[in-house]
């Protein structure tokens, strides 16, 4: 048996042990995570991994979050996400506006918030159908990624990538209502209409372990159903 051949095995094996994501139908939007049509919606635990350490000053992070749970439900031409995992603390802040500084329209004074660190997650799906899963390091040049990413602070953003270190904001933004209570987080997003099938990975970002950027949890790749 010739190498490419043990290859095409190997990987039809890691595509048959891929847990799948049951997409409910529901009659209408489902933004809050507290409404009751959620308790019908089954669940799919998807186990979390750390990433390795980045940044020289990066202390070794335990794993506090290890899992995320995850429903999903069709409606009006959307695909709604619940994500909910525990974190002890709620990382968030209301920012001021960035304000005008006295010497000139052109200067913008901004806020003092560069060094805190906020909860996050995120939705990660292929940018275009294809047989190949995208890298999980954010997709590679054939295989490019949407990134839904909510932030606990700054809200809802649409981003772009096709590898490392290319992640881009797209000016889009998505609807999306959040709670957290009994340290617990429980985040909706309004995604586009997802065909059957569709890969999905989840990130989680804790501030209270200085998340940010590349430093965070994340899932491997998912199918919808």
């Amino acid at each position: 048996m010739n190498r490419a051949a043990i290859v095409l095995i190997c990987c039809a094996a890691l595509r048959a042990e891929i847990s799948t994501i049951l997409v409910a139908s529901a009659s209408g939007p489902a933004l809050d995570p507290a409404a009751v049509a959620w308790k019908a919606v089954p669940s799919v635990s998807l186990s979390l991994q750390r990433t390795p350490l980045l940044y020289a000053t990066d202390q070794p992070a335990t794993l506090q979050i290890s899992a995320v749970q995850i429903q999903m439900v069709r409606a009006a031409g959307h695909v709604y996400a619940r994500l909910e995992w525990q974190d002890r603390t709620r990382d968030s802040e209301t920012l001021p506006k960035a304000e005008r500084a006295w010497q000139g329209e052109h200067l913008v004074k901004q806020s003092g918030a560069t060094d805190r660190f906020f909860d996050a997650c995120a939705l990660m799906i292929p940018a275009a159908a294809s047989e190949v899963f995208p890298s999980l390091q954010m997709g590679d040049p054939e295989h490019p990624v949407q990134i839904y990413l909510w932030d606990a602070t700054r809200g809802s953003a649409v981003m772009e990538a096709h590898g490392r270190e290319t992640t881009r904001r797209t000016g889009k933004t998505f609807s999306s209502q959040s709670t957290w209570k009994d340290s617990h987080w429980a985040v909706v997003m309004e995604l586009p209409e997802l065909p059957s099938g569709t890969p999905v990975a989840v990130a989680i970002w804790n501030g209270d372990q200085q998340d940010r950027d590349g430093r965070k949890y994340f899932s491997v790749w998912h199918k919808t159903q």
